[in-house]
């Protein structure tokens, strides 16, 4: 989950992604905390384009997207095309698939992955494959 949402001077956090495939492209999925539904819209957004800037520095090349919960419910904020594909998406099935941590540090450090088979293109073993 995330660990430190923004720091002073850029973006300083540590988070579990989740990659998920559907026809031959890839989504990276971040699970946050439901308090992530009480901030403001800016600050939202500010935090999935800094997540989206560490992604592509560390060489993941997909679109992110974050979720979290608001009760029973999943909530997201991500590019429109992946809105069908992420309302299939349960909570569980999120968790189940995280696959590694982006690192993100302030703008000079370079952001890294942690323990992503970035050769992977499906999900784990046992998940519940997403493709209509």
């Amino acid at each position: 989950m995330l660990l430190k949402l923004l720091g002073e001077g850029g973006c300083m956090y540590k988070t579990r992604i989740a990659i998920f495939q559907q026809r031959d492209r890839q989504i990276i999925v971040i699970p946050l905390d439901c308090s992530f539904e009480d901030r403001p819209l800016s600050q939202r957004c500010e935090a999935l384009a800094n997540i989206q800037k560490a992604a592509l520095k560390a060489g993941l090349d997909a679109p992110a997207a974050a979720v979290w919960r608001v009760g029973n419910k999943l909530r997201f904020m991500a590019p429109t095309e992946w809105h069908p594909f992420l309302k299939t998406l349960t909570w569980n099935t999120i968790i189940a698939n995280l696959s590694g941590a982006l690192n993100c540090h302030d703008v000079s450090r370079q952001p890294y992955v942690i323990g992503l088979n970035l050769a992977s293109s499906e999900q784990r073993a046992g998940a519940p494959k997403h493709r209509p």
